[in-house]
């Protein structure tokens, strides 16, 4: 695409634009325009991408802080019941004994 681009360039800086040379340029510019609309369009669905990628990461940070805690919590619940559990196994083996 950079040398149409350069043609219609170099035909309009020397002011020398016969019928065949304008047809070639027209040419070129068209292919340079349905380039340019492709790149956009291109662009245009990346963005879209990148936005819901960028929305679905948040969400899943916030899960996965929301899972963080809940885990400490269970951690913290099951090392009270543990606490408890070997009290009792404790008071139960002495009385056994006894």
């Amino acid at each position: 695409m950079k040398i149409p681009c350069l043609m219609l360039l170099g035909a309009f800086a020397t002011g020398s634009a016969g019928g065949a040379e304008l047809s070639a340029l027209q040419t070129a510019m068209h292919i340079a325009q349905d380039e340019m609309e492709r790149a956009m369009k291109e662009r245009d669905a990346d963005a879209r991408r990148v936005s819901v990628g960028e929305k679905e990461l948040e969400r899943l940070k916030l899960q996965l802080e929301a899972d963080r805690k809940k885990a400490t919590q269970s951690a913290n619940r099951y090392l009270e019941s543990k606490k408890k559990y070997d009290k009792a196994q404790s008071a139960l083996d002495k009385a056994w004994k006894k």
